[in-house]
């Protein structure tokens, strides 16, 4: 996505937060295996689905636009989320401490779309990884900087991930969540967790 684009779209995301039009999400330690969370600390304004279709509609449009594209990048058949407060969200890191816990995602293919270049509060992710040549496997640490207008496409359920805190900058980060076809499960405590800091519980079935 252009510069400018982005840059718009960080202008309107700062006037709604400015406005105070959509939540802050902060707490600490509440997660459980239940929704794949380490309990990890959060921090950072949320624009759940409804307020990224009140806002930033267009933002809606390149979600379904990429379904073709995530499809054949994953070789699944992709399908938008059935959830519509979690669909498409925003996140946005203030300066001094925005983060996220360390989790894994519920939905099974997760893009990010990063409105911001950041220096700092890069994603940092732990793939499991092995090979015939080892005889052990390993975790694989790394760490992704956001770069404006950029995707960053990996599997969710797969991959655990946090973001470092921010220091001097902000981050502004649009989430798409995809799942597939035959595979749609999120547990009925995530959004409340999530979005409210509500603590989830056992994990049922």
């Amino acid at each position: 996505m252009p510069d400018e684009l982005c840059d718009g779209l960080a202008r309107r995301v700062q006037q709604v937060i400015d406005e105070e039009g959509v939540d802050l999400v902060e707490h600490t330690g509440l997660g459980t295996d239940a929704v794949s969370d380490l309990g990890g600390e959060y921090k950072h304004h949320i624009f759940k689905g409804e307020d990224v279709r009140k806002h930033l509609p267009e933002l809606t449009a390149v979600y379904h636009a990429l379904v073709p594209l995530i499809s054949v990048i994953t070789h699944t058949d992709t399908v938008v989320s059935p959830y519509p407060a979690s669909d498409v969200n925003i996140k946005a890191y203030p300066p001094g401490g925005g983060t996220l816990g360390l989790h894994y995602d519920t939905n099974g293919i997760t893009v990010l779309l990063f409105l911001t270049t950041n220096q700092e509060a890069p994603l940092r992710y732990q793939v499991e990884r092995s090979h015939p040549s080892r005889k052990e496997a390993w975790v694989e640490h790394g760490k992704v900087h956001a770069r404006k207008g950029a995707l960053l496409i990996m599997q969710g359920r797969k991959v655990l991930h946090d973001c470092e805190p921010t220091l001097k900058e902000q981050k502004l980060s649009v989430v798409y969540n995809y799942y597939e076809r035959h595979d749609t499960y999120r547990h009925p405590d995530f959004d409340n967790f999530v979005y409210y800091g509500a603590r989830p519980s056992r994990l049922e079935g």
